[in-house]
């Protein structure tokens, strides 16, 4: 029987720790009702009724654009426009400040900043 090295069993093990959580979005871009949120600085996404509305700096700056179509990317999706880059990947994430569990990780690149956080469905069961 072979021995396997360590890292690549610890990299198993995680795999089954936390399960990804596939949803893609819906074949009718209207009714896509998706949200995300981020800290320091806090920020809220919103993406509902063919549009994208970011709200970052605790309310300070506002983006609203039309949602562009999803493109693949790397275990989720990603919306790519001049103003607002947004990629969901479907993995676990908790709430850097509440612990709260959440089915995506989110990354939000607003004008040039780049800001990290959850989105989608909210997983009680995967509270810190």
């Amino acid at each position: 029987m072979p021995r396997w090295p360590a890292w690549i069993l610890l990299g198993f093990a995680a795999a089954c720790a936390y399960p990804a959580v596939t949803s893609p979005p819906p074949t009718d871009p209207a009714l896509e009702q998706y949200e995300a949120r981020g800290n320091e600085p806090g920020w809220n996404l919103v993406i509902h009724d063919n549009r994208i509305d970011y709200t970052g700096n605790y309310g300070d700056k506002k983006i609203s654009i039309a949602r562009p179509d999803p493109r693949p990317s790397f275990n989720g999706r990603r919306y790519v426009s001049q103003k607002l880059t947004v990629d969901v990947t479907y993995s676990r994430c908790n709430d850097d400040m509440s612990g709260r569990g959440f089915e995506h990780q989110v990354t939000v690149t607003a004008e040039g900043q780049t800001f990290r956080g959850c989105g989608g469905e909210r997983r009680t069961d995967w509270d810190l």
